[in-house]
């Protein structure tokens, strides 16, 4: 049976071999039965304070941050609850929203102010409780000094005081600190990935600025220049003075009004056209790229030593973890028994049998008791998703013999080379033949109608069949489980689908013309044909989750400036607003012609319209001719606003190109150093294998026939000698990390281990000793070494 020892036996002999022979044995047991329970207790209170490092690890939080004390714990436990993280999450999300509500609102969501400012009030409230719990556990001095914290908290105060002047007043006001609400969201649990991209952005910022002072300074040099050579005689008006000569080579710089602006200029002499060449080919093709290899340098060492410090972090908190776990009896050890009561608070959906294998998984050296090196695999090991695993066999063995060998044969001809060649001619042939068709009937198109242009044709019946026995075959030969653990096998499946989707929407009434627009998606299936458009597919795959939290950065910078936006420009007449100006003809307005080209809409009369008009910017085709017409209506200074967007625009692009090359050179560079690893790597799959038997179960868990699963588990291995279960997760970046720094991890880990065990060393001895001068009359072999 499990071995308990945080409890009885020990303090049961002691008492009774006491000097003090009058003691009864009631009295004995109820003492025994008391300093048991206190002992539970503070292993329970260890249990928590554990798992609580162990969080603090994953989710790179600062150590600082810990609760200090038993009293701080509830705070802490309450904020960092799955609902009230769902909670803050909406709340934040509500504050974001509310912008299509207020003043300038979008017309189906306006609100009256008392509506929207309760709703508000009602918001930061709720955020409002975080940050007093948060200080309940971290304490002044923590709280203030936390830089996060501090900036939430100060906008906190700020937004709640514009809230109760809004109901108040009734009214709306210059509001320009709404832009600063996506600070809330940023700070919420479940965008920890976000918060990392913000972190990135500020550490590559430093070289970043340099670079843009030196272009903005050369661009000032040139625009002097261009005043001084161009004023003169009136050779170019869009120079006429310093204010205009620097907006229109800043313009230049993104070639949005090249070559009108040097038009003017070149027709007075065609020798000014090299000052137009100069000042492109130095501040365009050779600056900005030297910008970005600037970035990506800095990029990259950013991430390896990103990755050193979250390594380091999550051993940090394994190790404080660690600690907690360790008995007097088994110093420098921790136990299953005390591995479980961790995994109640740190992983409380595993079942029994799967913390088990997590246990025997993490203990290599198979000696039951987890040294600090095997316990710091935590992170890894508990996120496998266990299951039965009956070796190198297939799912049809078991069927009868001749449905046995069918399947045999199905499985052969999927995994052989040949069946992959012609899967592939069939992919070529597809997509050669379906682009002929479309130019021929692009060609005829005055001579048909839409559903008569996609009528269903006999080749492709043929090539969705192939397609469709193919799909059929894969899932047969593999089983449907193991087929869609494959991410090209999926991806093979969706294609696919679209394409029998589009086939039966041919059938359909006209209504359903549109379904048709899927059979092109077949075309995607040419990505496997070549190994290059596979890493491609690839390194999609692996910058997807990053990419999101780019994507949603992206789209907070654009709340900023939409807010801020909006704040100035709203209202502002711009049909027919730049008569006797050079956009006059795109912001003309008239109703007898079809001739207009709507610059107009282009404004900041809500959120929505406002987040379309930002998006033109980032494009910037034209973005001057919004910039100027604004700019014409209101004053010149709005021309920073402009130009702040496009320099803040351009620096998250640039970064989002460095996440690209980075990902993509960084996989490419695995594969030539690490060759063995190439087929684990294009699984994307980590498996872990664990045996277990029928004696593990007995002598591990108690109780075991109250288990549903335990007990069925057993009553299996009762007619078998054991059972092996794999782990499975997904392969991340950190994983390749691992194998591709492989020497530098080794490194990191020897020098940090080396600093845990001496102060784990060190702890257990000072509370050896603690134990031994304050309770000399009693056995601490037992005790935790720790306490909360």
């Amino acid at each position: 049976m499990a071995e308990r020892e945080d409890i009885g036996s020990p303090l049961l002999e002691q008492t009774l071999t006491s000097d003090d022979s009058t003691r009864s044995l009631i009295n004995v047991r109820r003492y025994v039965q008391q300093t048991s329970t206190e002992q539970r207790k503070v292993w329970e209170l260890n249990y928590r304070e554990a798992a609580i490092y162990l969080q603090e690890g994953q989710n790179n939080e600062k150590f600082r941050t810990h609760p200090k004390n038993q009293n701080a714990v509830p705070a802490y436990l309450i904020v960092h609850n799955v609902w009230y993280n769902i909670l803050d999450l909406a709340v934040s999300l509500l504050l974001l929203m509310l912008a299509l509500c207020e003043h300038p609102a979008v017309k189906p969501f306006r609100l009256d102010e008392i509506v929207h400012g309760s709703l508000e009030l009602f918001a930061l409230t709720i955020i409002g409780l975080q940050l007093g719990m948060k200080m309940r556990w971290l304490g002044l001095k923590i709280f203030v000094t936390h830089k996060r914290t501090a900036i939430k908290s100060l906008t906190l105060i700020v937004m709640y005081a514009e809230a109760i002047v809004v109901l108040i007043r009734q009214t709306n006001h210059f509001r320009v600190t709404r832009a600063l609400r996506p600070i809330f969201l940023i700070d919420t649990h479940y965008c920890g990935g976000v918060r990392r991209v913000m972190r990135q952005i500020f550490q590559s910022l430093p070289p970043i600025l340099d670079m843009l002072v030196l272009l903005l300074f050369i661009m000032l040099l040139f625009a002097i220049l261009a005043f001084y050579l161009f004023q003169a005689d009136s050779i170019n008006y869009q120079f006429d003075n310093f204010e205009e000569s620097f907006v229109n080579l800043f313009v230049l710089l993104t070639t949005a009004n090249f070559p009108d602006v040097m038009m003017p200029a070149y027709h007075k002499n065609r020798f000014y056209s090299l000052f137009f060449i100069i000042y492109l080919v130095l501040e365009l093709y050779f600056l900005m790229n030297l910008l970005l290899a600037v970035v990506y340098e800095t990029f990259t060492g950013i991430e390896k030593e990103k990755f050193r410090q979250l390594l380091l972090h999550k051993y940090k908190g394994a190790s404080c973890a660690f600690k907690l776990l360790c008995s007097t009896k088994n110093p420098g050890k921790v136990t299953f028994l005390h591995f479980s009561g961790l995994m109640k608070y740190f992983k409380p959906r595993h079942k029994k049998r799967d913390v088990y294998l997590s246990f025997k998984a993490l203990n290599v050296n198979e000696t039951g008791l987890l040294t600090l090196g095997e316990f710091c695999n935590i992170y890894e090991i508990t996120s496998l998703k266990w299951s039965h695993y009956k070796g190198n066999t297939h799912w049809f063995d078991s069927l009868p013999f001749v449905l046995n060998m069918i399947m045999r044969g199905i499985h052969k001809l999927v995994v052989s080379a040949l069946f992959n060649y012609f899967i592939y001619i069939v992919i070529a042939a597809n997509g050669i033949w379906f682009l002929v068709d479309t130019v021929t009937l692009s060609n005829q198109r005055a001579k048909f109608e839409f559903h008569e242009e996609f009528a269903l044709t006999w080749y492709s019946i043929m090539f969705v069949s192939i397609y469709v026995v193919e799909t059929i075959l894969k899932i047969l030969a593999l089983g449907p489980k193991e087929y869609f653990n494959y991410g090209w096998n999926i991806f093979d499946f969706m294609v696919t689908l679209s394409a029998v989707l589009a086939v039966f929407g041919t059938f359909i009434d006209d209504s359903f013309h549109y379904i048709v627009v899927l059979r092109p998606l077949r075309l995607l299936r040419i990505f496997k044909i070549k190994k290059r458009y596979r890493n491609v597919m690839d390194t999609l795959y692996v910058l997807l989750p990053r990419m999101i939290s780019v994507a949603i950065v992206l789209v907070l910078l654009y709340y900023f400036f939409a807010i801020v936006g909006m704040e100035l420009f709203y209202g502002i007449p711009l049909k027919n607003c730049c008569k006797n100006s050079s956009v006059e003809s795109f912001y003309k307005y008239d109703n007898s012609t079809i001739y207009n080209m709507y610059f107009y809409l282009n404004n900041f009369d809500n959120i929505l319209v406002t987040y379309v008009t930002l998006f033109e910017l980032t494009v910037v085709n034209n973005w001057h001719i919004i910039m100027q017409a604004v700019t014409i209506v209101t004053n010149h200074w709005s021309q920073i606003y402009f130009m702040l967007f496009y320099i803040a625009s351009m620096v998250v692009m640039t970064i989002i190109v460095a996440f690209i090359l980075e990902a993509f050179l960084f996989r490419m560079q695995y594969k030539m150093t690490v060759k063995q690893e190439v087929d684990r790597l294009e699984d994307r799959m980590i498996q872990v294998d664990v045996m277990m038997s029928k004696n593990d179960i007995e002598n591990n868990f108690e109780n075991f026939k109250s288990d549903w699963h335990l007990n069925l588990l057993h009553r299996k291995l009762t007619e078998v000698d054991s059972i092996y279960f794999r782990g499975t997760r997904g392969t991340t970046k950190q994983d390749l990390s691992h194998i591709m720094y492989k020497d530098e991890v080794t490194n990191w880990i020897k020098e940090e281990e080396s600093k845990n065990k001496a102060d784990l060393r060190e702890f257990l001895q000072r509370r050896t000793m603690q134990q031994i001068v304050v309770q000399p009359e009693i056995e601490q072999d037992s005790s935790p070494s720790h306490i909360i």
